[in-house]
């Protein structure tokens, strides 16, 4: 479960998008340890992270509306389950709530807990940058090195909100409900197996029609029906819902 959940040109689209954000982080880094007036705040780690715990509840806390990007990389269930338990109080609080969750080279027992969290806004997706976007105002990212230690920092106005925004948007380009990999009876037909192959590598409509001498039309209906019997709403969504369905078939 660890694998990459977006196709190549996906992640591509999302690697560029990051790389812009970061161009922006590592400026806002600069200015604020030279001492430069910006619209930076920076919240260190303590040995014990309970400072910036509290620091991060309190500003997702005020929020009306979060949009979150989180690597599971370096987490276990343990420590991520209060933090579920934290989003669950905000949106029985009526915040509006998004959180992707990037699962490559995380353990899969957490991957399977987020898929498995009943009416929560989990999302799998590739997000090598980990932020948190409060009220489409305010960005929360890594922070510059201060003393051997790392911080996070708040940062707002124009500029990095127009970036973040286009990180997220290129995120949720390669994301998937994590809901919709849940385990549920599906029925495919053969060709349909064969044409979800396709769509899980990343094919077009014209490629697939090519590779299996079907017309683009028949391609289109079946890729229509493929949606439905996954009960999913994209193409993307569709390749990586039966490649989820085909490892466990296969573990």
């Amino acid at each position: 479960m660890g694998r990459e959940f977006a196709q190549s040109h996906s992640r591509q689209v999302v690697l560029d998008a990051a790389l812009r954000l970061q161009v922006v982080r590592a400026r806002y880094c600069d200015e604020w340890l030279a001492g430069t007036p910006c619209p930076v705040e920076v919240q260190p780690f303590t040995s014990a992270h309970g400072g910036v715990r509290d620091w991060l509840r309190e500003l997702c806390d005020g929020a009306d509306e979060l949009v979150a990007v989180t690597s599971t990389r370096c987490q276990t269930l343990e420590t991520f389950v209060p933090s579920h338990r934290f989003n669950r109080e905000l949106i029985e609080r009526g915040q509006r709530m998004t959180s992707f969750f990037d699962p490559s080279g995380g353990p899969d027992v957490l991957t399977e807990f987020i898929i498995a969290a009943e009416d929560m806004p989990y999302h799998l997706a590739c997000g090598p940058i980990q932020l948190k976007l409060l009220d489409g105002e305010r960005v929360v990212l890594e922070g510059p090195v201060i003393d051997n230690t790392r911080s996070l920092m708040l940062i707002s106005g124009p500029e990095v909100v127009n970036a973040a925004g286009q990180y997220l948007r290129a995120v949720r380009q390669s994301s998937i409900r994590a809901s919709a990999l849940r385990d549920t009876e599906v029925q495919l037909s053969a060709r349909q197996q064969v044409i979800a192959e396709q769509l899980s590598e990343g094919c077009t409509d014209d490629q697939i029609a090519e590779r299996l001498d079907l017309s683009v039309r028949t391609v289109r209906y079946e890729v229509a029906r493929l949606l439905e019997a996954l009960q999913v709403p994209t193409r993307f969504a569709a390749g990586v819902r039966y490649a989820h369905l085909k490892a466990g078939a296969t573990s």
